[in-house]
């Protein structure tokens, strides 16, 4: 797949420019906090009797079934924190190039930096929450080899294109490792399934690619799932957090439905990207519709929340899991309201649609991203931890580039100056 071969040499420079901010970025954090410490720790100690796998199997008996993440982990540690800079600014710049192919409809050295400025709004310093390192290739690397396995569909869409033998390769490497990632994977099983299903209805044909694909997602699905690590690292965080029995039914439903407004809505400071995409909502409707007052209105709820959040004052605590029943009533209040009236906005924007694509598209982004959040509600910990809301945000970007494509089309239109071209 070539990723680039639809981008030319003048919209190259911004992406140029975004290398060299990520290398400087790299450079002028501090790599080697938190869980690189403890990786260090224990990968110096095994790799001296060279024994990587002893390593692999404590921590899939007592914490995580992430083996091949954390693989990579291991031998990443011990390398100079450079090569680690270089490599992680080479994976971000890759997602930024992937997002720009994959979601801005136009080419152009303007629609290349609003995509840019776009995907940097996601805080990537919310990746050190665990120690930058470790979490980048935690989170953000298996972000990285899911988006390559979105291509064959959307050459397929516009070109007509079938996979040859080099893209099923490619492809399932990229799942062995992106679903790897217990998040990624519920994503991919969810995008992979609606894309069987929607080339099933068109065609009438089994998608041979990604039902290859959906069974490496389920494999892992099920790897993850009987980790022996999980009740161990459950009692481990339940101690941590002095919960003295599991949560009820009730109570994880709750949570899943709390944990992906906590952020927003409850803690006193937001990510730009939230605030943009929140933004570029009513703009859109606007744009489209200027005289359907109601759903402009509506458009507009997640954005006046997050504004309310600065003369409102709500209850803050560290964890979810610490919430009163009053409180965790009031927040799944919040992101009922917060995220419903996201999830009608892009409903009403894609109506008019003719394809089944651009019509619900965007909404089907964003409930990936909300529901592969919404998951973690289930467990002990990582409720409302920064860095676990990667994909809801990155949803949010994506929406936001194939708005802002049509945006700067039409004004384009207007101005007609060639600036975009």
């Amino acid at each position: 797949m070539k990723l680039t071969e639809s981008i030319s040499n003048k919209t190259l420079i911004p992406f140029v420019l975004a290398f060299i901010a990520i290398l400087t970025f790299h450079f002028f954090i501090d790599l080697t906090t938190d869980d690189y410490k403890y990786f260090r720790i224990y990968a110096f100690g095994y790799y001296e009797q060279g024994d990587v796998m002893s390593f692999l199997q404590w921590r899939y008996a007592t914490w995580t079934s992430r083996v091949m993440i954390e693989f990579f982990t291991f031998w990443f540690v011990q390398f100079p924190t450079w090569i680690f800079a270089i490599v992680d600014s080479i994976i971000v710049l890759a997602i930024v190039v992937m997002t720009y192919l994959l979601f801005s409809r136009k080419r152009g050295i303007i629609y290349a930096s609003a995509a840019i400025l776009l995907t940097f709004m996601y805080r990537i310093t919310d990746q050190g929450s665990a120690g930058y390192l470790v979490t980048m290739i935690v989170y953000l690397w298996p972000l990285a080899a899911f988006l390559p396995t979105l291509f064959p569909f959307k050459n397929s869409l516009e070109n007509g294109v079938a996979p040859q033998w080099k893209t099923y390769v490619t492809c399932t490497c990229c799942a062995l490792f992106c679903c790897n990632c217990e998040q990624v994977c519920i994503a991919a099983v969810l995008t992979w399934v609606a894309i069987i299903s929607y080339t099933y209805l068109q065609t009438r044909q089994i998608n041979k690619l990604y039902c290859l694909l959906l069974l490496i997602a389920l494999a892992n699905l099920v790897f993850i799932a009987t980790c022996p690590g999980n009740s161990e690292r459950a009692m481990s965080e339940m101690a941590r957090l002095q919960i003295t029995e599991p949560f009820s039914p009730i109570k994880k439903l709750a949570l899943c439905i709390a944990s992906p407004i906590a952020k927003y809505m409850v803690l006193r400071w937001h990510s730009l990207i939230v605030w943009a995409f929140s933004a570029i909502l009513p703009l859109t409707i606007y744009i489209r519709d200027k005289r359907k007052d109601i759903p402009l209105y509506i458009s507009m709820i997640p954005l006046a929340m997050l504004c309310s959040t600065f003369v409102i004052q709500r209850p803050v605590f560290t964890m979810l899991q610490q919430a009163s029943a009053i409180q965790l009533s009031l927040i799944c209040v919040l992101s009922i309201a917060f995220y419903g009236s996201i999830i009608f906005t892009l409903l009403y924007i894609g109506k008019d649609k003719k394809s089944f694509i651009t019509k619900y598209g965007p909404t089907f982004i964003f409930v990936v991203g909300f529901f592969s959040r919404a998951c973690l509600g289930v467990t002990v910990s990582f409720q409302d931890t920064s860095r676990t809301f990667f994909l809801l945000e990155y949803s949010m970007i994506a929406i936001s580039i194939l708005f802002l494509s049509d945006h700067i089309a039409k004004w384009k239109d207007k101005s007609d100056n060639g600036i975009l071209v």
